[in-house]
């Protein structure tokens, strides 16, 4: 018996003890006394390397067992790129390291960026990708044949210090050139790529502190572009002041960079754009299936077929015909698309032509969109008077020259405002923009906020690539003048082109409780809009009633009026309108509810449903229902029963190849279900909110389901609902309903079980009781 036990223990440690090994976390294989960082004056460093050998090199090259190897203090009086290489005798893997020490540098409220790389990649006079190289074409302007033009990758050590000294990203990374023109500027643009061959497979870091955006594949070192010389962060503001459009655009950040140790000047730290970027901003789009173009045919993901042939159709039909017109819509975001325009015209980026991005997930309802993309042309770069340009005019040309707008860059603009519908959202919706986001003061405020930003750290940046300050100073000058006189000008071609008729001055607002939706694009609360509109184009009006209220009416010119949608005709003198609300709770609140919801479901495509839990049938025709971004669905005439459920799906026939039980369906939901993040409200006819949620879903690859517990539970507590990987139960009882009937059942049966048995019990006792007496 003891054997067995001696046995036993010993079976038990040999099993335990490898266990135990791997839990154990491996020991650093490179300590350094000092860390990375920024420090007054010069510092003496240690390095251990327990079982190891450390070779060094202090120039930014890659260390190699012919580097000099580590044995005694390093003394480091400047700003120095320390990169290590460990090598071990007992079969351990080299480990490569680089370790930036900022010596004796100003202070600074920017990010900065260290950059190790053997240094004669970048500055061997016949092969450096910084110079023009032995085969470079010195007397053309563009250097054809330059290094610079090189499109090789090779290896680095990147450092990302915060701002506040922290490193908080260290790894070896990819390192190209980026750009067009723009390297051919001495400062030049780069690319850094995060690769599994090098290091780590994702910068892993809130770069442009945004929450969820926090791994990035690629990542730019924007030298301005075109801007390099002038502002230095002119794409950087006209990207800022169409961020919260329905329009893809670039975080942008500035941030010092050092080469080796040698300060390289202000980049602005931009996004690339390619499949991951898109990744980044809609993540229910799988990467691997996208398509992305750019210029005029040319792919650089996906492939070109859809389209071709959206281009085939659109030369071959007639857009003024509203069914035509219809079919584009389904084949491209209009809306994102004339936004676009409207930026790029107000922008007057004279290099629209040449920087065109546009791309599509290859979904069976994709539709192409377009990403604002390089703008640097724009806002006075080259001619302070630039503001007075007809860029509306440039950018509908339909025989401009090869650059910088050809035919076929115009044609897509030309082709849809042939529709008289088009023409006149375009219109109306160029003005909400002159209104707002253009508005002079607000364009004039977002300058001086880049302006005052970069100022502190310029004079730096200016001393490096002998930059006068004059210049700078002049160049913002000019993007002042812009700010402030391009929407007269702008108002004036748009009169001009469409033959609006007057300018109308417009006054919009609403009393506390609701919200004005304005031409279908603004939405205005308590602040009024004041703003220009034309004399020919009525604006459109709908209001949206916020929680415990409905509409009422309008006042001002159309007071009285209480349609919840109308088209109003701009008189001469100045328009003012508001809508008021008035205080109402909707007698199917709490008993009408969203209680379900699959955003992103595959074929079944996204859906929602409601549950019915009053007495009465209900009718929900001309209800709507409306998402985060105002989109609206409006019910046709679809009835529910007391009890019962009613499905809304975006693709009926899909979703029901995919549920064929479900009954109740309904088809049509044209928005999408945002994956991450979304609010859908309920309204009834008269336009009074009876239900309302908003999630915040962890992010997953997979489908999944949002369920209410329960529904009579309050589903505006997230703590009311389920998260569930897979397939829905439309049509059906939620599955926690379901278990917790089940549950009640059981509980039932068991208190009558139980009961039964205590009677059963009873009973004996009194049977035996009785025959002992007997």
């Amino acid at each position: 018996m003891k054997r067995l036990t001696s046995l036993f223990s010993l079976l038990c440690l040999t099993l335990c003890l490898p266990a135990q090994e791997a839990a154990a976390p491996p020991p650093p294989e490179i300590i350094l006394s000092v860390p990375a960082g920024y420090y007054p004056e010069a510092i003496s460093l240690d390095i251990q390397c327990p079982g190891g050998k450390v070779y060094f090199t202090l120039d930014g090259s890659t260390p190699t067992q012919r580097s000099a190897r580590y044995q005694n203090p390093i003394t480091i009086q400047e700003t120095t790129v320390l990169r290590l290489l460990a090598t071990y005798e007992d079969g351990r893997d080299e480990v490569l390291e680089g370790h930036t020490y900022f010596i004796g540098e100003p202070e600074t409220s920017f990010a900065t960026i260290s950059i190790g790389i053997d240094p004669s990649t970048l500055f061997h006079p016949f092969h450096g990708l910084f110079m023009l190289g032995a085969n470079a074409v010195d007397t053309l302007w563009k250097k054809p044949g330059a290094n610079f033009w090189s499109k090789r990758e090779t290896t680095c050590n990147l450092e990302i210090f915060e701002s506040n000294g922290q490193c908080v990203y260290r790894s070896p990374s990819g390192f190209r050139l980026f750009g067009g023109m723009s390297r051919l500027f001495p400062q030049k643009s780069i690319a850094l790529v995060a690769r599994d061959e090098y290091g780590e497979h994702r910068i892993d870091h809130e770069i442009f502190g945004k929450p969820g955006k926090k791994k990035f594949k690629f990542l730019v070192l924007r030298n301005s572009g075109s801007d390099f010389g002038k502002s230095h962060f002119r794409d950087a503001l006209m990207t800022s002041l169409v961020e919260d459009w329905d329009l893809e655009t670039q975080d942008n950040r500035p941030a010092h960079v050092y080469i080796n140790g040698r300060y390289w000047g202000i980049y602005n730290i931009r996004e690339k754009i390619n499949r991951y970027f898109i990744d980044s901003h809609f993540e229910e789009v799988e990467n691997d299936s996208v398509d992305i173009m750019e210029h005029r045919y040319t792919v650089k993901r996906g492939s070109a077929r859809h389209y071709r042939s959206l281009l085939r159709y659109l030369e071959e039909h007639d857009l003024s015909e509203p069914g035509h017109f219809d079919y584009v819509a389904t084949q491209m975001d209009i809306d994102n698309f004339l936004d676009y325009q409207i930026a790029q015209i107000y922008f007057d980026n004279q290099d629209a032509g040449g920087n065109i991005r546009y791309w599509r997930p290859q979904t069976e309802r994709g539709r192409w969109r377009w990403i604002l993309y390089d703008t640097d042309w724009g806002f006075g770069l080259h001619e302070p008077s630039a503001f007075e340009h007809n860029s509306l005019a440039f950018h509908t040309n339909p025989d401009g020259p090869a650059w910088p707008n050809p035919p076929w860059s115009t044609f897509l603009l030309r082709k849809l405002l042939e529709n008289e519908d088009c023409r006149h959202r375009f219109v109306n919706r160029f003005a909400d923009r002159l209104n707002t986001s253009f508005e002079p003061q607000r364009v004039l405020d977002q300058v001086n906020f880049f302006y005052e930003r970069l100022k502190p750290e310029m004079p730096r940046h200016l001393d490096r690539w002998k930059l006068s300050r004059t210049d700078w100073n002049f160049h913002v000058n000019v993007m002042r003048t812009f700010a402030q006189e391009r929407p007269g000008y702008v108002r004036m071609h748009l009169m001009e082109y469409f033959q609006t008729g007057a300018q109308r001055k417009v006054s919009v607002g609403s009393t506390k409780g609701g919200q004005v939706v304005l031409n279908e694009n603004l939405t205005i609360t308590s602040d009024t809009l004041l703003g220009t509109y034309f004399e020919r184009f009525p604006i459109s009006l709908g209001v949206v009633a916020h929680h415990g209220y409905r509409f009422s009416h309008w006042e001002g010119v159309i007071a009285g009026d209480e349609r919840r949608e109308l088209s109003l005709s701009l008189a001469p003198g100045d328009t003012e309108v508001y809508a008021v609300f008035e205080p109402y709770i909707h007698p199917l609140e709490s008993k009408l509810v969203i209680n379900e919801i699959s955003p992103k479901s595959g074929d079944a495509g996204d859906w929602l449903e409601l549950y019915n839990g009053s007495k009465e049938r209900l009718n929900l025709a001309k209800w709507t229902l409306s998402d985060l971004k105002q989109n609206t669905f409006t019910f046709p005439a679809v009835t529910i029963e007391p009890n019962d459920y009613l499905v809304i799906a975006e693709d009926s026939v899909g979703f029901r190849a995919k549920y064929p039980k479900a009954y109740n369906v309904i088809g049509g939901l044209d928005f999408g279900l945002n994956k991450r993040q979304e609010s859908i409200a309920l309204y009834s006819i008269l336009g009074a909110m009876v239900d309302s949620i908003s999630y915040e879903a962890p992010p997953v690859d997979s489908a999944f389901v949002l369920s209410l517990l329960l529904p009579d539970l309050n589903n505006s507590d997230p703590q009311n609902w389920a998260f569930r990987p897979g397939t829905g139960t439309p049509n059906a009882a939620n599955p926690y309903y379901v278990e917790s009937r089940v549950r009640a059942q059981q509980t039932r049966w068991m208190q009558i079980g139980l009961a039964g048995g205590v009677f059963v019990l009873s009973l004996l006792l009194l049977v035996l009781r009785q025959r002992r007496i007997l």
